[in-house]
C-alpha cells in the first residue's frame, strides 16, 4: 500500500503494525500481540495500544494527502485488557474540516473485544510530505 505512514513511521515497523487499509474516512491497523507487546502483567501494553491507535489515525489522516496531518490531541479511553492478538485498530473520519481533522478510533483485541477507544485529532498543515 502506497501510504505515507507506511513509508515513513519506524515506530510502526518497529512494533511490526500493518496498514490493512487506508482513505481519509477510514483506515484499519494491525499489530501482533507478542511478549515485546505485553506488559508486566502479560496483557496488551497501554503504550503499545496507544501507539497502534495513533498509526491508524495517522494512516487515514494523510491518506491521499500532499500535505502533512499531525496531532493537535489525543483522549484514550482503555476498557479492558487485551489478552490475545492480533491487536486491531479502526480509524473512522468524524470530522474532516479543511484545518482540523477528528477521528474515532477503536481497538480490538484477536477474539474481536473492545479493549480501547480514544478520539483523536490533527491540524492539516502546509507542510509537504516527503515522497
Amino acid at each position: 500500500m502506497d501510504n505515507y505512514v507506511a513509508k515513513h513511521d519506524k515506530l510502526m515497523r518497529l512494533l511490526q503494525m500493518h496498514i490493512e487499509s487506508a482513505t481519509p474516512d477510514h483506515a484499519v491497523v494491525t499489530m501482533p500481540l507478542t511478549p515485546d507487546h505485553r506488559n508486566g502483567m502479560g496483557f496488551a501494553h497501554g503504550g503499545a495500544i496507544f501507539s497502534l491507535a495513533d498509526v491508524a489515525f495517522g494512516a487515514a489522516a494523510n491518506a491521499g494527502k500532499l500535505t502533512g496531518v499531525v496531532s493537535l490531541s489525543t483522549a484514550i479511553e482503555f476498557l479492558r485488557p487485551g489478552k490475545t492478538g492480533p491487536l486491531r485498530a479502526e480509524a473512522t473520519a468524524v470530522r474532516r474540516g479543511a484545518h482540523v481533522q477528528s477521528y474515532d478510533v477503536r481497538v480490538y483485541d484477536g477474539e474481536g473485544t473492545l479493549i480501547a477507544r480514544c478520539m483523536a485529532s490533527g491540524y492539516q498543515t502546509d507542510v509537504a510530505l516527503p515522497s
